[in-house]
């Protein structure tokens, strides 16, 4: 029985998940749209105040349903087809282990310091200078993502930062469980202050670092 948890903003994503063989029942879709239009989304739909981008309604499905978690379960954006073409998705749909969901697709190219982007492993690797929170993309508790991996535990001053752009994953209890609830629900708590907060960018940026 498959099981997803996925997060909207905006988006019209015609059900995707349904061609995919997961059942009505057994999909949550975390809508946080505020343009006003009503969608007809075929799993069951949780309103969500559209805060923290969508890295917050992710974290907290981990939080409240921490001791209850599928055995696995696709973790994803509504907007997938943004990070992972069809048919590479195609190819790891049914795993059962923890997987990244990206597409092996991105533009890599250097500058003068060297390469900026590249892949390694069918990972994507971008270079460890913080550069997005210097977008609309600002944060509050932080000022880079050395700072970030700090309070979290994760590894610091990385040349490089290897994750999945999007944050889609599929995950598994057992991954999930690597970390309490606390740790998710603290990680969370960076990210409720405003709509595109420059946390949430490098909470996407964490969890390949976390999980694998």
């Amino acid at each position: 029985m498959k099981k997803a948890v996925l997060v909207n903003y905006n988006f019209d994503p015609k059900n995707w998940w349904i061609n995919y063989g997961y059942e009505p029942q057994d999909v949550i879709i975390y809508d946080r749209s505020d343009d006003g239009i009503e969608r007809q989304f075929m799993g069951n739909v949780v309103k969500t105040a559209n805060i923290g981008n969508i890295d917050y309604d992710k974290l907290l499905y981990l939080v409240d349903n921490y001791d209850n978690l599928p055995v696995t379960f696709l973790w994803a954006k509504t907007n997938i087809w943004k990070y992972i073409t069809p048919e590479e998705f195609d190819k790891v749909k049914d795993n059962k282990h923890f997987t990244p969901l990206l597409t092996q697709g991105h533009l890599c190219y250097t500058d003068e310091q060297g390469w900026v982007n590249y892949y390694e492993n069918e990972m994507y690797h971008e270079r460890n200078n913080s550069w997005y929170l210097n977008t609309e993309h600002r944060p509050k508790y932080v000022e880079s993502f050395n700072e970030w991996a700090k309070i979290h535990g994760l590894p610091q001053n990385l040349h490089y930062v290897p994750f999945a752009p999007g944050g889609n994953y599929i995950l598994t209890r057992e991954t999930v469980h690597k970390y309490s609830r606390d740790y998710y629900e603290n990680m969370a708590s960076m990210l409720d202050w405003a709509v595109l907060p420059g946390e949430s960018q490098l909470a996407e940026r964490s969890y390949w670092l976390m999980w694998k």
